[in-house]
């Protein structure tokens, strides 16, 4: 860990402030995962149905052995991740999980398998680089926020993006801290806006493509940012035409990683668009945006919704309501590409529901790493000290709580 933090600090300023928040942050989900072990592990029904677990896990399910405090987070879509990296894409419906994450945890699990049995060495290697790339998130949101707003603001953005309820998943082995990641470091690339920065921000959005399906909007910032640098057009023909080439041509990047899953697709299963089916089949379905929102407050309003989903339906609704509330209030308070990243991935992940009764199932999750959305959560902390009280209260309380649920089976997001 401390070679690759080394490695890390030669591309990224290493910050104090989103070191601490990260550090306080994570040895939070560590203190309240013990105790949660300790007297749940060997009990019924723990963690959850035995086949949706890796036989590692069953097999070490008891408070006295070690290795249950160690895979601990290695639940829900952890699984099928580690799944992957390990065995490959042996269902058509795994290929919902696009191939860079698990191709990830391959390239650093391959060698921990020399010294480690079973799929071990894939979980370790998921959880290791989830944080990693959480660490890495947390030093290049500080950056940009600091540039786009002050030093003040970015200081509050790391701490309630560290602290967010569902930032369990920034370090449980999901694809939410290398997605972040990259879509950080592009803005970083397209903001320095050098010749060469054109074909790493290009890079980082192809790559963010390749880790989920909602990276094919990457594409809309990073137009963005080619006609803020070259318009009007006609103008910049005559002057930087090679520079304009250079770009456009850096664009190809962005669809490369994304085309090439898509021939995998067709070569091993005839469909290149199996994953789109394989997520129907997971009973997410498209829909016109906010669709999902509406119906989830139907469903409160009427008291439709039965007593064991109620929680994660009330958290669900605020956390999708919440980034919405804050784009419409501090829409003029971000740059262009800015607000056309948050628009445009804040509409697409709402452009699917699952059925009743949790039609947001997951969005919270999807919606986290909007990262301007919680820049603009550090500008309403800062004009408005009422909210203070709600943040103080409800963001540990409700991580708290997830950290809890997830461990012993419970679906969070």
């Amino acid at each position: 860990m401390r070679v690759c933090l080394l490695l890390m600090s030669k591309w990224i300023p290493i910050r104090n402030e989103p070191k601490q928040a990260f550090l306080v942050s994570r040895a939070f989900l560590i203190v309240i995962t013990i105790p949660v072990i300790t007297i749940a592990a060997g009990k019924h029904g723990f963690p959850f149905n035995p086949r949706l677990v890796s036989h590692e896990v069953l097999q070490h399910n008891n408070p006295f052995d070690a290795m249950a405090y160690l895979l601990a987070w290695w639940r829900w879509d952890n699984l099928f991740y580690v799944r992957i990296a390990a065995h490959g894409y042996d269902q058509s419906g795994s290929t919902v999980f696009f191939p860079l994450w698990p191709a990830t945890i391959w390239l650093f699990g391959r060698p921990l398998a020399l010294f480690l049995p079973g799929d071990i060495s894939y979980y370790f290697s998921s959880i290791l680089l989830s944080n990693l790339f959480f660490f890495a998130s947390l030093q290049l949101f500080y950056q940009l926020t600091q540039k786009l707003f002050d030093i003040t603001i970015a200081k509050t953005a790391v701490w309630l993006l560290a602290f967010f309820p569902y930032t369990v998943f920034f370090s449980f082995g999901y694809t939410e801290s290398l997605f972040l990641s990259l879509c950080l470091a592009m803005f970083v690339f397209l903001e320095r806006g050098g010749k060469f920065d054109w074909w790493l921000a290009s890079l980082c959005a192809g790559l963010a493509a390749t880790t989920r399906v909602t990276g094919v909007v990457t594409i809309f910032a990073v137009l963005a940012y080619v006609v803020q640098r070259f318009w009007p057009l006609a103008q910049h023909l005559r002057t930087n035409k090679l520079e304009i080439f250079n770009t456009l041509c850096s664009l190809i990047l962005i669809p490369l990683g994304v085309i090439f899953y898509m021939l995998y697709l067709y070569l091993n299963w005839d469909n290149p668009l199996l994953f789109l089916h394989a997520a129907i089949s997971w009973g997410r379905h498209p829909v016109f945006p906010l669709t999902a929102l509406f119906s989830a407050l139907w469903y409160l309003v009427t008291f439709s919704v039965p007593l064991d989903s109620l929680y994660n339906n009330l958290l669900d609704l605020c956390f999708t309501v919440l980034p919405i509330f804050l784009l419409i209030k501090y829409w003029h308070h971000l740059p262009f590409a800015y607000r056309l990243f948050t628009l445009t991935l804040l509409l697409y992940s709402l452009s699917t529901a699952v059925g009743f009764p949790n039609p947001l199932m997951s969005i919270p999750r999807y919606l986290m790493v909007i990262f301007p959305c919680i820049m603009l959560l550090a500008l309403e902390w800062k004009y408005n000290l009422v909210c203070h009280r709600y943040i103080y209260i409800l963001f540990p309380l409700t991580l708290a709580a997830n950290v809890v649920l997830f461990p012993i089976g419970r679906w969070v997001a």
